[in-house]
């Protein structure tokens, strides 16, 4: 999902509602903050995990010809 759409469909909605994020294992947690990140696309393929991962800074690229895009991470209390 792009920026755009989520102020599109957020704006729809009650500007009191709480936003929350997966717990660490289990339940889930306030949205605390938020972070801009690199993508690295499509380079999962288990059906456990996301089809994404987040590059940490220095971090080489999981598949040599991936593609890598910039994102938001949200961030609960726990991370």
């Amino acid at each position: 999902m792009k920026v755009k759409k989520l102020i599109e469909l957020l704006s729809q909605m009650d500007s009191e509602l709480m936003v929350v994020v997966a717990g660490y294992e289990g339940g889930v947690d306030e949205m605390d903050k938020y972070e801009l990140c690199d993508v690295e696309l499509n380079v999962n393929t288990e059906w456990y995990y996301g089809k994404h991962e987040i590059l940490e800074k220095g971090e080489e690229p999981k598949k040599k010809d991936s593609t890598i895009i910039k994102g938001i991470r949200l961030i609960g209390d726990w991370s």
